[in-house]
């Protein structure tokens, strides 16, 4: 569901941009626009507009390429991924970790050193987990500024 929404706005400030080449092409002589089906490549900027001297807009590509966009789903995908295998490990540690200590309640040194072990290896992978939440909120806020900045220069443009 992501994906082909993340997907319609590209297209759709794609085509943005492209309407609003149309209408300035012709003030400006020998500026040519296609119409048509067309597939964005990784490499395509994304179309941007800003303002010249005149009050007017100028449609220009921006520094933001497809695989810019693509990269950052990709890293949020494997993010997710890490997440979701650690959190289990997690899981499954914790579930070990309670029987050990419904089977054995006493307090032998070889006991004590497991459970000061399982302890460890349990906070290593809280904190990891906690870390990657932060990193995969971090690349979230990154595509909706994205999105917002699509959706800017779309209504500009407009």
């Amino acid at each position: 569901m992501r994906k082909v929404r993340m997907q319609s706005w590209m297209i759709a400030a794609g085509m943005v941009g492209l309407l609003g080449a149309a209408i300035i092409a012709p003030a400006q002589a020998g500026v040519a626009v296609k119409w048509g089906e067309f597939e964005a490549s990784r490499g395509d900027a994304l179309t941007g507009a800003s303002a010249d001297g005149d009050d007017r807009y100028v449609l220009r590509p921006s520094s933001i390429k497809v695989r810019d966009i693509e990269a950052l789903q990709e890293a949020q995908k494997v993010g997710l991924s890490e997440l979701q295998s650690l959190k289990s490990k997690v899981e499954g540690q914790d579930r070990a970790f309670e029987e050990f200590k419904r089977k054995d309640g006493s307090s032998t040194s070889s006991n004590d050193s497991q459970v000061a072990s399982l302890k460890r290896a349990l906070e290593e992978q809280k904190t990891t987990i906690d870390r990657q939440k932060g990193e995969i909120e971090g690349l979230k806020r990154s595509l909706d500024d994205l999105k917002r900045n699509v959706d800017t220069l779309s209504s500009k443009v407009k």
